[in-house]
């Protein structure tokens, strides 16, 4: 049994969907005015983990993700730039799927812009003002908060302290009260309306998209702790206003990438881009690098935490091709190799049916990993057997976790690309010294092949003689 933390009861709960085997699952997504970073890429990767596990798990899962691509940011750079707003959320949707699959996160099932739901999302708000959950005031809408009994019960915030910041305007009836449609300003995009021309305010837009995908009630409905209030604490109010139902059974919460004390953000212009971490570290040592923390609490940000992420991909790629080149297939294997791989293989989703603990995963896998290479040395050579084993118990983490399910050969090739790039040098470069270094030590010239040793390990570059072959790695 799948148990889940669930942000509404502040506990762990069983998971037990409203259709069996059958998960409505709803994430909010980017508001697409600048470049995606890390935060997004956390937010991304975890529910896209969630969802591939689920499946694993045997359910069927109706993931939506959406793109927030009507508001005040948005706004705010296309008066900047001098485009409209389309433009300035076309492009950067673009550039933001490009990356995530990159990063190997699969697409949602549905992926719905907010202008193109206008009309659900004006027929959502009629229907708010209907039956007296909201009100008109000088062209725009407004939710009124004290019309719902059950606002603050996701935050657990009183009334009083639940005054948004947003624009101060004299036309609620309550400052805690907020805008479901807001009235035209010129410089703004807009649409007809029957309170005139106007735009959604942020909060309707997930709301109408979940109902209009997923249904009135949905399963799960994830997003990043420092939107729990006031738009997941919106979502519930309006929602649940509208149907009379529960708006989503569990609310799970991501954490967030910090630096420093602060919230990774581009508002405070101490972000780092997904792209460049992709170009430098690649996806597979980005994904580890989430997967290491509990996906629900804070983590800082460190370079560290990069690079030892991954000297610890390049060990998991490095003792696959290892497996692959010791292959014998006469070879009698231990059954202890049988043991151990299948005991990794039951932890995992022991460690994922507990609300999808992967860094206790990632510490299993680095346990049944330093064993295999135990093995290899002492055996030096793999049957069959003992491969199949091995490969069986990888399978989970590439389906689940998107990793390790690229050639060796071809990761650590462009790992080593990357690394040499990143020390001034090429990789062909770096062979080259080492054949330099292989000829001087067969003509006995010690001192020159000593002298290439320690002006690569300046460079964070360690040689390793195996025989007459020498290899590289990077260890800084």
């Amino acid at each position: 049994m799948i148990r889940v933390y669930n942000t509404l009861s502040h506990k762990k709960e069983d998971l037990v969907p409203i259709k069996d085997h059958d998960v409505k699952m709803y994430a909010c997504g980017i508001t697409p005015y600048d470049q995606a970073h890390i935060g997004h890429a956390m937010q991304a990767v975890v529910f896209d983990t969630i969802r591939r596990y689920l499946e694993f798990s045997g359910y069927k899962v109706t993931y939506v993700r959406n793109f927030t691509d009507v508001d005040d940011k948005i706004i705010n750079r296309a008066n900047q730039e001098g485009l409209s707003s389309q433009e300035i959320s076309s492009r950067y949707i673009k550039e933001s799927k490009q990356e995530l699959e990159r990063l190997k996160v699969r697409p949602g099932d549905f992926e719905p812009l907010v202008s193109e739901h206008i009309k659900e999302i004006i027929e959502f708000v009629k229907g708010l003002i209907d039956n007296g959950h909201a009100y008109e005031n000088n062209g725009s809408v407004y939710f009124d908060v004290q019309s719902f009994k059950g606002y603050g019960k996701l935050s657990r915030r009183s009334l009083e302290e639940m005054v948004h910041q947003e624009e101060e305007s004299s036309e609620k009836k309550s400052p805690g009260d907020f805008a479901l449609w807001k009235a035209f300003k010129p410089g703004e995009p807009f649409w007809d309306s029957p309170w005139g021309k106007g735009r959604p305010g942020w909060h309707i837009e997930c709301s109408a998209l979940a109902k209009t995908y997923l249904g009135e009630s949905i399963d799960i409905h994830g997003g990043g702790v420092d939107i729990i209030f006031p738009h997941h604490e919106n979502e519930i109010a309006q929602s649940e206003s509208l149907s009379g139902k529960p708006f989503a059974k569990y609310w799970v919460h991501n954490g967030l990438v910090m630096v420093g004390k602060q919230k990774m953000s581009k508002s405070l212009g101490n972000f780092y881009t997904i792209s460049d971490a992709l170009n430098k570290y690649g996806a597979d040592v980005l994904r580890y690098m989430i997967f290491s923390f509990a996906y629900n609490s804070n983590f800082n940000f460190e370079e560290t935490n990069f690079s030892n992420a991954e000297k610890r991909v390049n060990y998991y790629y490095s003792t696959i091709k290892k497996i692959t080149d010791m292959l014998t297939p006469d070879a009698t294997d231990d059954e202890e190799f049988t043991k151990r791989s299948d005991e990794f293989i039951r932890s995992f989703s022991t460690n994922m049916d507990d609300n999808f603990n992967s860094a206790q995963v990632l510490a299993d896998l680095n346990d049944y990993f330093t064993y295999v290479n135990q093995y290899l040395d002492k055996n030096k050579k793999v049957g069959t057997t003992a491969k199949g084993k091995f490969e069986q118990a990888l399978r989970p983490a590439q389906i689940v976790y998107g990793m390790l399910d690229e050639s060796p050969e071809a990761y650590i090739s462009s790992y080593k690309d990357r690394i040499a790039l990143r020390v001034g040098l090429s990789k062909t470069d770096i062979d080259k010294l080492l054949e330099q270094r292989n000829e001087a030590r067969k003509n006995k010239d010690f001192a020159k092949a000593d002298q290439i040793r320690k002006d690569l390990l300046a460079k964070g570059i360690v040689i390793m003689d195996s025989g007459n072959k020498s290899d590289w790695y990077y260890s800084l």
